[in-house]
């Protein structure tokens, strides 16, 4: 099943902790959507197979950039920092946060959600998905997430894994 991953453009929240939390897209989203539309007409000059859309705003403003048809998915969204939403790291600076960040792959943020959480629901899209060809539109962590569960790629090194903004990455 070729599949191709591509994170939103960038956004104007610096340090920020953001994960469910529609943030503004920074100024230069119309020349990095007209890069992703340029790399997508590369890979597919016949055409692109179906596209699929995590519901944030920073995913959907890039899909409609793309004048493509799209399906929207809860289970493409970003990790869900849950109290932690909108507040900058320097603020999260706890014993609290240090304990999610030591235990990155079991714990969750207060009331977020938790690494095993997140891959449930990238597994449950990939069943539902079968072997069709798609283009997924979502974030660095389900990008992360998917090279593990797709490559076996071991949690340490696909979580260590530069994703850049706009960038495409075919599996």
């Amino acid at each position: 099943m070729p599949l191709c991953l591509i994170r939103h453009t960038r956004v104007a929240a610096s340090g920020l902790c953001y994960g469910r939390l529609d943030v503004p897209l920074a100024t230069s989203f119309a020349a990095e959507a007209q890069a992703v539309r340029e790399a997508l007409a590369v890979q597919f000059p016949d055409g692109l197979p179906p596209v699929w859309c995590s519901p944030s705003l920073r995913c959907r403003r890039l899909a409609d950039a793309l004048n493509v048809p799209y399906r929207t998915d809860a289970r493409l969204m970003e990790l869900n920092f849950g109290l932690w939403e909108g507040r900058t790291w320097e603020e999260l600076d706890s014993p609290e946060a240090r304990h999610w960040g030591d235990n990155w792959q079991t714990a969750a943020p207060p009331d977020g959600e938790s690494l095993p959480e997140l891959l449930e629901r990238l597994r449950a899209f990939l069943a539902e998905l079968g072997e069709t060809d798609a283009i997924l539109l979502t974030h660095a962590g389900p990008i992360r997430a998917l090279h593990h569960l797709l490559l076996g790629e071991p949690l340490e090194a696909a979580f260590r894994r530069p994703v850049g903004h706009g960038e495409l990455l075919c599996l």
